[in-house]
């Protein structure tokens, strides 16, 4: 049997029977909205979903993959926001999307706007959608992805079925990272812990040598808490800062413009580092040789740092980078954070 696109979504077996359900009984409401964490397979499932509901005929969903299908239209932030000058033609600016509203389908019976980030609607914008999504023409059909429902307007809320997405369990991230990405057992069970229930994280984890690369550094750091005096903290932290962010060449335009913001989000996912690898110290004080590990491949580092702590240190060194990645995450000034952080593991 032939797979369809849909079949390609890993751990969303509730949205995605609901959506052949609709597509099979040619009953689905004009405005989806789908919600759930970011990297859960939301963007993926609409996109799927598009090419099932147009058929799944390959030229189209290879132009629909190449953004180049005449009757499907993806609309992207322009930076911050999603603004009314991408949905409806201003001077100075290109074709809005919903200028095509009033036209029929060029090559079949739907025309698909997809809103990727719907969250991200100024109140201009938003108002202006709410108009099309009240009397869309029945041609039409609107999917809209948010990181929850409280993230969009109540009046658009209102007029969309709502699709939910949740965090996938580790054990289809890990077979999905083995069946797709040809990863190792050990190594697919480890992206899949940093990935904390989203396929997509995990997904761009083993894609990118890089990041592998930042994170081994990272663990060789935390393996060396163990061994400073309390004097080699101060160099720790500034270790850490560095080690935080990724190279140059490897942050997008984006990530760059974002300054501090990015800063920060660099340090807390290197915090998230440090925090899984206390978390596998304490699991090996606890349960020693026989401890299920996430970073089971550098099994010895981690008995071997383990017996330099007794566990309610180790449960207490946990509970300090929770409450110093929340710091982070709050505008906390990152060379005092990090200072204060490395003296209180030293």
């Amino acid at each position: 049997m032939l797979s369809k696109p849909l079949d390609a979504i890993v751990g969303q077996d509730a949205a995605v029977m609901a959506l052949r359900r609709g597509i099979a009984a040619a009953d689905v409401p004009q405005s989806l909205l789908f919600v759930g964490p970011e990297g859960v397979g939301k963007t993926a499932t609409a996109m799927a979903f598009v090419k099932e509901l147009l058929g799944d005929v390959p030229l189209a969903s290879r132009r629909i993959d190449e953004s180049q299908h005449p009757d499907v239209c993806r609309i992207f932030p322009d930076g911050e926001f999603t603004r009314i000058w991408q949905l409806w033609s201003r001077p100075g600016h290109p074709a809005g999307a919903l200028e095509t509203l009033p036209f029929s389908p060029v090559a079949g019976n739907r025309r698909v706007y997809v809103f990727e980030k719907a969250e991200t609607l100024n109140e201009e914008s938003a108002n202006s959608l709410l108009k099309a999504l009240e009397e869309p023409p029945p041609y039409v059909q609107f999917v809209l992805c948010a990181p929850s429902p409280a993230s969009v307007l109540p009046t658009i809320l209102s007029r969309c079925r709502l699709v939910r997405f949740g965090p996938v369990p580790s054990e289809q991230i890990v077979e999905a990272l083995i069946r797709e990405k040809n990863v190792s057992e050990i190594e697919a069970r480890t992206l899949a812990a940093y990935a904390e229930g989203s396929p997509g994280k995990a997904f761009r984890l083993a894609d990118a040598p890089e990041i592998r690369e930042q994170r081994d550094a990272l663990l060789d750091l935390a393996a060396r808490i163990a061994e400073v005096p309390p004097i080699g903290a101060f160099r720790l932290a500034e270790e850490l800062r560095k080690l935080a962010s990724p190279p140059k060449s490897k942050k997008s335009e984006a990530e760059e413009g974002e300054g501090e913001k990015s800063t920060r989000g660099d340090l807390g996912r290197a915090l998230d580092v440090l925090s899984l690898w206390h978390g596998d110290l304490l699991r090996a004080s606890l349960h020693g040789e026989g401890a299920s590990l996430i970073h089971a491949d550098k099994k010895d580092a981690v008995l071997r740092a383990a017996r330099k702590y007794r566990p309610e240190q180790l449960a207490e060194n946990v509970e300090t980078l929770f409450t110093f990645r929340r710091r982070i995450a709050r505008n906390a000034n990152a060379q005092l954070a990090t200072e204060i952080l490395l003296m209180k593991l030293v």
